[in-house]
């Protein structure tokens, strides 16, 4: 008898459904991953290695972690970068590669909420006094001779002309706002207060942040929402909806992506218009799929005194919305651009990277805090140093369930290769033994870049190289996953397709 063809099961894109932790291991789209670490989704649905980090700031001595990174927005349109650290607020120049020291009087943690407001920059902390940056000179708020005294608030948004401010040590139930376009009032005129005992749809609930939505002023309850109508006329406040069931247990993990608001509840990460089309909790979030992951983060940050630390980013031009877990050194990264099928969007994550604090400024530059100084997002090494890109596929079965299957080759096919060490691995039928083999892709002669070292374009361009690596495979088994491991040392990587040649083995 003639011997069985080779018989191939392939994936395109693999990776690019995201990290899937939740789901039973063998009812998964073979586009999911079961591990996805260092990671973004391109656009093109490809998955790619993500970018590094690279310092442009001197070292503060003492290397504190940056743990606030805000941008002043002045009247003419310019922007000053500036950071949060070692009780001390820093103007940032990325240029010159300066951190300059601007305030620290009075100044015992960094945890600052921060607003651009009616030309100012305005900085509010629980238990600190309130301060208003000019651009040159950081003052306190009360010096400025306002009436009325401003609230010591942990949370600050500037919206519909004024400033409101909620979460005080002593009271978290209250939501202040000043008089309208004068920050340093408090009293008079149209500043006043909203008290929400009687209003919270649980009975009780505290105040986590603020946001403005649409023409809704958002209070962020830690297990309720509340949204207020005709926020630009105090006198005319009325509560026109509210979720009941979910809130936000992170005040800066709320960022706005446009046409919604995302943020880290008990219960995963969700978006507000998602959660106001019922009235009760929503079946699915956007992080659903890597939900208990995730949340055993929280809880760990949690333990250590560090959720109120937990940062996020939306970088608009890379299409992500990313949350931090400093404690924990680890992040998420959300892919905005699409979402999947179930609602949610694909998920990586990233490790070394580890940033304390982030900020997307005008100019499209993703800034992130570290240990002393500030970076931007960039490149493809971590501070010069190569970091890990590893991948591994879901369980797929093969061929007939009473027969074993022989693997004769697997076949990857990678865009923007640069010769660097790669190693294939693979595992069968649920085991922990591992079968790997080393390899070394072939160097390029020109540089592989994603269309000007960016991921906003549509393909890649310039001196790419497409390459198939084969691989011998080896064992046999009725069920096969397959990853691959490499080092990220200054090039860009994006995994394409894979292939895995067998033919049948004995009947079991």
């Amino acid at each position: 008898m003639p011997a069985a063809a080779d018989r191939p099961f392939s994936i395109i894109t693999p990776g690019s459904f995201g990290l899937n932790t939740q789901s039973t291991i063998d009812e998964l789209d073979p586009r999911f991953a079961l591990l996805l670490l260092n990671a973004v989704q391109d656009y093109q649905g490809r998955t790619g290695s993500r970018k590094g980090y690279v310092p442009v700031t001197s070292t503060i001595g003492g290397a504190p972690a940056v743990q606030q990174l805000v941008e002043y927005v002045r009247s003419d349109g310019t922007t000053q970068l500036l950071a949060c650290a070692n009780n001390n607020i820093y103007l940032v120049d990325p240029v010159a590669g300066t951190i300059t020291s601007k305030y620290s009087t009075g100044i015992t943690a960094n945890n600052w909420s921060f607003a651009n407001f009616n030309s100012y920059g305005w900085f509010f902390q629980r238990g600190h006094a309130p301060l208003r940056w000019d651009g040159t000179t950081m003052v306190t708020i009360a010096s400025l001779g306002g009436a009325g005294t401003p609230p010591q608030a942990n949370c600050v948004i500037g919206a519909f002309g004024r400033l409101w401010a909620a979460d005080t040590s002593t009271d978290k139930v209250t939501v202040y706002f000043c008089d309208t376009l004068a920050g340093g009032v408090w009293s008079g005129g149209t500043a006043g207060f909203l008290n929400l005992s009687s209003v919270w749809p649980n009975g009780m609930d505290t105040v986590v942040a603020l946001a403005a939505f649409q023409a809704y002023l958002v209070i962020f309850g830690r297990k309720s929402i509340l949204l207020y109508a005709n926020p630009g006329t105090p006198a005319n406040l009325s509560l026109a909806d509210h979720v009941h069931g979910v809130g936000c247990i992170a005040r800066d993990s709320i960022q706005d992506i446009g046409t919604d608001l995302y943020f880290l509840s008990d219960t995963g990460i969700r978006t507000l218009a998602r959660s106001l089309q019922t009235e009760t909790l929503p079946l699915t979030d956007i992080s659903q799929n890597v939900r208990d992951a995730l949340l055993g983060y929280v809880t760990n940050e949690n333990s250590v005194g560090s959720l109120e630390y937990v940062r996020s980013v939306y970088h608009e031009p890379d299409g992500f919305y990313l949350l931090a877990f400093p404690a924990s050194g680890v992040d998420y990264c959300f892919n905005i651009r699409s979402r999947l099928g179930d609602g949610t969007n694909a998920a990586t994550l990233w490790n070394q990277i580890n940033p304390s604090s982030m900020c997307s400024s005008r100019n499209r530059t993703l800034y992130m805090g570290h240990a002393g100084f500030v970076s931007t997002h960039s490149g493809y090494v971590d501070n010069g140093s190569a970091y890990d890109f590893d991948f591994l596929s879901p369980w797929f079965p093969l061929g007939s369930p009473a027969t074993q299957d022989i693997l004769k080759k697997l076949l990857y096919t990678f865009v923007g290769v640069s010769g660097q060490a790669f190693t294939a691995k693979w595992f069968w039928d649920y085991t922990g033994q591992i079968h790997q083999v080393q390899s070394t892709f072939a160097a390029s002669d020109s540089p592989a870049e994603y269309a000007i070292g960016e991921y906003g374009f549509d393909e890649y361009v310039g001196g790419v190289v497409t390459a198939q690596v084969p691989v011998p495979g080896e064992g046999a088994g009725k069920v096969l996953q397959v990853g691959f491991l490499t080092r990220i040392n200054g090039q860009p990587l994006a995994f394409h397709k894979l292939d895995a040649y067998t033919k049948p083995g004995r009947m079991m």
